[in-house]
């Protein structure tokens, strides 16, 4: 498949921006170019209306992360993704930026947000020595490996199916350089917020997804 453009947005979810190719896993990027489709599914009760409702660009190219990508090696100057590479197990994560790794041109820069797991906890040790009761469901619920409750219908069998909105490997600062390095990136640094090699960052990133411990930010280079 060829590009229009050289900077790949993966997991972009609801901010599609031009300029960039955004990619998703969700068929909600399918029914998002066939509304006839996703009100046939609301009336057949199969779709949630508040699902349907949920305001997906058709700006967004639907691709498994966890299969190779559809892309030649060198295909792009630089790829982001925010909050996404916790949603898929190690492995898929690792393979997924070696992919990244293959479709950068040289000199190419990769750069991946993903929740503070050092945060998380150190939130939740901060609430035990306050003696929160609700401390432990918090946690829960904040590394969200786990719906707190089964969800039923056509609709809770699709997310128990795909299980693309919970979290499988949670990331620390440490663990997440030693992931950029084990797929082969060389000057993979911590980056700030809005800080970075590529142009323009703040057309995908968003700050309230990094400050405040909610998220780490690490940017790897491709020789």
């Amino acid at each position: 498949m060829k590009a229009a453009v050289d900077r790949l947005h993966l997991g972009c979810g609801l901010h599609a921006p031009a300029g960039w190719l955004n990619v998703d896993g969700s068929w909600q990027v399918v029914l998002a170019r066939h509304r006839w489709l996703k009100n046939l599914l609301v009336s057949l009760g199969l779709l949630p209306r508040a699902q349907a409702e949920i305001p997906w660009s058709s700006n967004v190219l639907r691709l498994n992360l966890c299969r190779p990508l559809p892309f030649a090696n060198a295909t792009f100057g630089a790829i982001y993704s925010s909050h996404t590479l916790e949603h898929l197990y190690h492995n898929d994560a690792l393979a997924l930026l070696k992919e990244c790794h293959r479709l950068l041109t040289p000199g190419g820069i990769c750069r991946a947000v993903v929740p503070d797991l050092e945060s998380i906890v150190n939130q939740y040790l901060l609430a035990k020595r306050l003696d929160n009761p609700d401390a432990a469901t918090r946690l829960m619920e904040t590394i969200l490996v786990h719906d707190k409750s089964r969800k039923r219908g056509v609709h809770g069998f699709y997310q128990r199916l795909t299980a693309f909105h919970q979290h499988k490997w949670m990331y620390d600062t440490a663990s997440l350089l030693r992931l950029f390095e084990a797929a082969g990136f060389e000057q993979v640094d911590r980056a700030e917020c809005l800080v970075s090699r590529i142009v323009h960052i703040d057309e995908v990133e968003d700050p309230k997804r990094i400050l405040d411990g909610q998220g780490i930010v690490v940017e790897g280079v491709k020789a």
